[in-house]
């Protein structure tokens, strides 16, 4: 049943009965400092005193993009807007003002955002039956319309991205990926991979884009680029960047950018780099800056003793559950084939005890996300996760009976 909160301190939310919940949904990523980070809020609301919008540039911005370019690899120029779909769609105007091409290669199952052309093939259809065929474009709401500008390719596959690249690599403008792919598995690439994909990308004279609206600043402050050690050419950032307000970036070197420099490509919006949600991601930043040697650690540690004890959980239980983690980010699985390498293997977990047990641990005091990809923050402890770990247990053994 949906549960209406009130409100959320720390690591818990409480919801409009008083009941309490270890929450690791954590609005599905962005409150990586945890509900209600004071310095954070007070560095809005101290912006809100001078002003919500001008209208024009504001010092801030300017502030801002200097912290993203200090601290991640593939930033040299930085655009600002809202939320990680309108980045999606910045990025791809831009690399298709800068390459003047019209294809988008993305891969199956990774999620770029909810707008038009870009919501296909994503976590909530069905894997492609045939890995070694082209992939048919599959909507995943009914009535889309079709873009034949968009093509998708089977992920950590490098045969399938050679092919298609063999086929059309001079019409690509950019190829468009997580680079750590959290909205279906939380995996990490085979090795060779992403360096291969980078290459091959730029020898067809094609961008790289990488989608880090999961990964971006939550990872680190270097994002899953600087823990992958691969550069793209255009990043997108969006969530965990201001702790919770709305704003997202578009980060890239200068080549890419000429385009929006020098005029060719526009980038708009009235409500882009909103003047407090600038002043959250500049205090947000600076604190991960500041503390990040004592935070990082502190989250893959949290990770780790959650994933690990719902590792134990499934063998205590005799259930078939998958579990994997990378950093403070967890997605659980139910039986699937072994190894999970691509949106394919994945879809082999059965959907349905994991909604089960998720549904089943909010009488237990614990907030997660149906499909099983689970958030930690810099606010949840030991104690904390020990709690949710044991809000699990009850959860399984009444689904197990």
């Amino acid at each position: 049943m949906p549960v209406a909160f009130e409100r959320g301190r720390g690591a818990y939310l409480v919801d409009v009965d008083g009941n309490e919940y270890v929450d690791l949904v954590l609005a599905l990523g962005p409150m990586l400092l945890g509900h209600h980070p004071e310095h954070v809020i007070e560095a809005a609301v101290r912006q809100m005193d001078h002003g919500l919008q001008f209208g024009g540039q504001s010092l801030g911005e300017v502030e801002l993009a200097e912290r993203i370019v200090a601290h991640v690899p593939s930033a040299e120029k930085v655009l600002l807007t809202n939320t990680g779909s309108e980045a999606v769609q910045t990025a791809a105007r831009v690399a298709m003002g800068a390459t003047g091409r019209h294809v988008i290669l993305k891969f199956e199952g990774h999620y770029h955002g909810w707008i038009d052309p870009f919501f296909i093939n994503s976590p909530g259809v069905a894997a492609a039956a045939d890995q070694r065929a082209p992939i048919p474009v599959v909507h995943n709401i009914a009535g889309q319309p079709t873009s034949a500008d968009v093509v998708v390719a089977a992920w950590n596959d490098v045969a399938d991205f050679d092919r298609i690249m063999a086929e059309i690599g001079h019409r690509v403008a950019a190829v468009l990926m997580e680079p750590i792919p959290f909205n279906f598995g939380s995996m990490h690439a085979a090795p060779g991979y992403l360096e291969h994909v980078a290459m091959q990308t730029r020898r067809h004279g094609a961008l790289l884009i990488f989608d880090e609206v999961v990964s971006g600043f939550r990872m680190g402050l270097g994002g899953a680029q600087a823990m992958v050690g691969v550069t793209p050419d255009l990043s997108i950032f969006a969530k965990a960047i201001a702790a919770g307000f709305p704003i997202a970036a578009v980060a890239g070197s200068d080549a890419a950018m000429e385009c929006v420099s020098n005029g060719s490509v526009t980038h708009g919006g009235t409500y882009n780099g909103l003047p407090f949600s600038v002043a959250a991601a500049i205090a947000t930043i600076d604190h991960l800056a500041e503390r990040g040697d004592v935070l990082y650690p502190q989250l893959q540690a949290r990770g780790s003793q959650l994933a690990d004890g719902l590792r134990a959980l499934g063998a205590k239980h005799s259930a078939p559950l998958v579990v994997n983690q990378i950093g403070s980010v967890l997605q659980t699985f139910w039986a699937p084939h072994l190894p999970i390498g691509n949106y394919a293997d994945a879809a082999t977990s059965h959907a349905g005890p994991i909604a089960a047990i998720n549904e089943l641990v909010l009488a237990e005091g614990v907030h997660v996300a149906p499909r099983g990809i689970t958030f930690i923050s810099t606010e949840h402890t030991s104690e904390d996760i020990d709690r949710a770990l044991s809000g699990f247990d009850a959860a399984m053994q009444r689904y197990l009976g």
